[in-house]
């Protein structure tokens, strides 16, 4: 599907109705990775309309060149939202980059935000989080050896870079999920023309935000691209939110960690529905 925002075809899919559930990848892959591990969790449920999007230069949404950093990222993402589910509230799931723009949303529409949940979620800017003291150094804590047979593959490099637990079936994963984006994604924009930072301002808007309804911020404890420690300030700021460190885990921990992850999102669910 598309919707037109401004000069953008913003390209989404979604599944099932009823209440919204805006789901927000990272960067730069596309909205495979998200509906690839909360798909499993919402084919089991009634009641939600999921809407995956590829954000401006990854997937099949084209770049624009006015969009320079986060500010402009922002300004599309609430266009489309207002233009594809209109004035009421919803739900909102960010991985990554994902969650660095749903800190921007609850910065700007909190009010219509029934609940976040935060995947392996970027909540500094990339100098910040890159501070060695803020990450873990890479490691793979067990490899089986059936990965010696898939060596020649194109996506093993790119995978065994991320893998903190490598295994076929986490490698599959992978190969269905994060590599399409990846090999979609317009590299010139995203590693040349755009940052993933906001403006000062939103910057300090967005470093200092609140929100009190359910939460959920689940991190890898071997996350070794945004780490899980300046995901806990963020807990600090979140009076209804869940906060966990998976071990075993990475920045890939809905792959790595699949079984746990879809507990805690089915958790989270569940207390978005009480609390209405």
């Amino acid at each position: 599907m598309i919707c037109l925002i401004r000069d953008i075809p913003v390209h989404y899919v979604e599944y099932g109705e009823g209440r919204p559930v805006i789901c927000v990848h990272g960067w730069p892959v596309d909205h495979r990775l998200m509906s690839g591990c909360l798909e499993p969790v919402f084919n089991q449920m009634k009641g939600y309309r999921r809407i995956y999007l590829d954000l401006p230069g990854m997937g099949q949404t084209p770049a624009a060149p006015w969009i320079h950093n986060s500010d402009n990222m922002l300004e599309v993402l609430i266009e489309f939202i207002n233009t594809v589910i209109g004035g009421g509230s919803f739900l909102l799931a960010g991985e990554s980059y994902g969650g660095r723009l749903a800190l921007g949303l609850i910065h700007k529409m909190g009010s219509r935000i029934d609940g976040v949940l935060f995947i392996c979620a970027a909540t500094d800017s990339d100098a910040i989080i890159d501070h060695p003291d803020n990450l873990p150094k890479k490691r793979v804590l067990w490899q089986s050896e059936r990965m010696a047979s898939l060596k020649g593959h194109q996506s093993y490099n790119g995978f065994m870079d991320m893998a903190v637990i490598s295994s076929p079936e986490i490698f599959d994963k992978f190969v269905n999920d994060i590599q399409p984006g990846l090999d979609a994604a317009d590299w010139e924009f995203v590693s040349n023309r755009c940052s993933g930072d906001y403006g000062p301002e939103l910057e300090e808007a967005v470093r200092s935000v609140t929100f009190d309804k359910p939460s959920c911020i689940l991190t890898g404890r071997q996350d070794h691209v945004v780490g899980y420690k300046k995901a806990y300030e963020l807990f600090e700021r979140f009076p209804r939110a869940a906060y966990a460190v998976l071990d075993c885990a990475g920045h890939n921990l809905q792959i790595e960690s699949e079984p746990l992850f879809q507990q805690f999102v089915r958790d989270w669910i569940w207390r978005t529905e009480i609390d209405i």
